[in-house]
């Protein structure tokens, strides 16, 4: 019995990913293909992204990354290039976020953790705000630390 599916633009697309992650595994010349794909379904799908997209995003500098952590762990360590703009201190800081980061911006918003939800507080706020390219970095610092991707603090 065939299975339908309602559209398949996004079940290719995961397809596509995947297969080119696979294939990226095998050859490194694919490495490169793999980013732009992360990069092209990162921007296109709303919510959460995973490491691989969001490295991708990182090492084509396709995004602002944003700490929703408090400013005093966001100084003691965060993701190389990371804004802080806080849950507790959103108010205060968004004024001058929202002065430098054009509205049409990809943002990916994270914390230190999947089980934290300040990233997620901080992504509503933003898109409350009038920013619609928002995503959350589900891993969060955690994730990227082990990972041993660029950090800073």
């Amino acid at each position: 019995m065939p299975l339908h599916i309602k559209s398949g633009k996004p079940l290719r697309r995961k397809l596509f990913t995947t297969v080119i992650i696979l294939l990226s595994s095998i050859s490194p010349s694919l490495s490169q293909l793999h980013a732009a794909a992360s990069v092209a379904l990162a921007k296109e799908e709303s919510g959460e992204l995973d490491l691989s997209a969001t490295k991708a995003l990182f090492d084509t500098h396709s995004a602002c990354f944003v700490d929703a952590r408090s400013e005093y762990v966001y100084y003691k360590s965060h993701i190389t290039g990371a804004i802080s703009l806080s849950d507790s201190r959103f108010e205060e800081q968004f004024p001058d976020f929202r002065h430098n980061k054009a509205i049409e911006t990809l943002i990916v918003v994270y914390c230190k953790e999947p089980s934290c939800g300040m990233a997620r507080h901080v992504a509503k706020k933003l898109m409350k705000n009038g920013y619609r390219n928002v995503r959350v970095f589900s891993g969060g610092l955690i994730e990227w630390a082990h990972a041993g991707f660029p950090m800073e603090g």
